[in-house]
């Protein structure tokens, strides 16, 4: 999947062979997700590893992210949930015009650690998966620490916890990130919920942390430790 498929290369031009495949990513964010590697950090031997689009319930989460405007996920370790969301916001910033896509996290170098870092540093999520995507889909990117801005004029950026680092922004995506772990987590949500009336896609994860918060809320209908009440 790294290369241009076969069949287009024998029967056009490259060039037309490209436009080809970048018109099916712009519609078709798995068929995208084929190009896209991640980044195992436990792997000393084979760090950079493709996609693994074969499994069944990455296909299903992606399919949920792109079809639903307010999605609620509660992870584990090592199932690659984070890097969806990332290549996730990455293809949306890349392939939809003017977009504004935030993702808020209780620490500003761990929404950094998911966006792009600064330079020399450790690339964040997205900025690694632009960074090696093949040569022919590449774009010119603006990287910053927090911050990736796209020739379209759509940007990714880090946002560090707390309600007032969302409020007043004008966003398309909004991500909130381990979200149960957030300190301002209700006084959050009051700011973003608003914002899914006006169209904004809000995609919340978190790895449980107890019953009684608002992630538990959101992801449960209601506090688990209310007996039923």
């Amino acid at each position: 999947m790294r290369d241009l498929p076969d069949q287009l290369v024998q029967t056009t031009s490259p060039e037309h062979a490209i436009a080809a495949v970048l018109e099916l990513c712009q519609t078709e964010g798995l068929f995208w997700l084929g190009w896209v590697v991640t980044r195992d950090e436990a792997d000393t031997e084979h760090s950079v590893k493709p996609f693994p689009i074969h499994l069944a319930y990455i296909r299903e989460l992606w399919r949920q992210l792109a079809t639903n405007q307010c999605v609620a996920i509660a992870k584990s370790r090592q199932m690659l949930v984070s890097w969806v969301v990332a290549a996730f916001c990455v293809w949306w910033a890349r392939f939809k015009p003017h977009q504004a896509v935030f993702w808020q996290t209780q620490k500003w170098q761990d929404a950094t650690g998911m966006v792009c870092q600064a330079e020399g540093g450790f690339p964040g999520r997205c900025q690694f998966i632009e960074r090696n995507l093949p040569p022919w889909m590449q774009l010119s990117i603006k990287e910053q620490e927090g911050a990736l801005t796209y020739p379209n004029g759509s940007l990714i950026q880090a946002l560090a916890g707390g309600a007032d680092q969302v409020r007043g922004k004008v966003a398309s995506v909004i991500v909130e990130d381990e979200f149960a772990r957030q300190e301002e987590a209700t006084g959050v949500w009051t700011t973003v919920a608003p914002l899914v009336q006006k169209g904004c896609k809000v995609i919340v994860v978190s790895t449980p942390n107890g019953s009684s918060n608002q992630f538990a809320v959101l992801y449960h209908g209601r506090p688990l430790d209310l007996g039923g009440l």
